[in-house]
């Protein structure tokens, strides 16, 4: 199956995100109260990324949308609690 160079484009750069928000959570992001924020941005980053791969490879517009609700009820849940 051929991939459109503009889908091909999203594939490399939404793995590229994801790749590299993983080695910056794993290399320079020590977990610890002071650094929830940061811990939580960047797990709703590696989420982001990674639905947009499905909704790349699913491309259906429900899907797409149900990927939104579950990440945005998932940012709620896991909203860091203040200090």
């Amino acid at each position: 199956m051929s991939l459109p160079v503009q889908q091909n484009k999203w594939y490399f750069v939404l793995t590229l995100v994801y790749g590299i928000a993983v080695l910056v959570d794993w290399l320079f992001v020590p977990d610890g109260s002071e650094w929830q924020w940061v811990n939580f941005g960047l797990g709703q980053l590696k989420l982001a990324a990674l639905f947009g791969l499905v909704a790349l490879w699913a491309s259906r517009r429900w899907v797409f949308a149900r990927l939104v609700i579950v990440w945005v009820a998932l940012a709620v849940i896991g909203w860091p609690k203040t200090l």
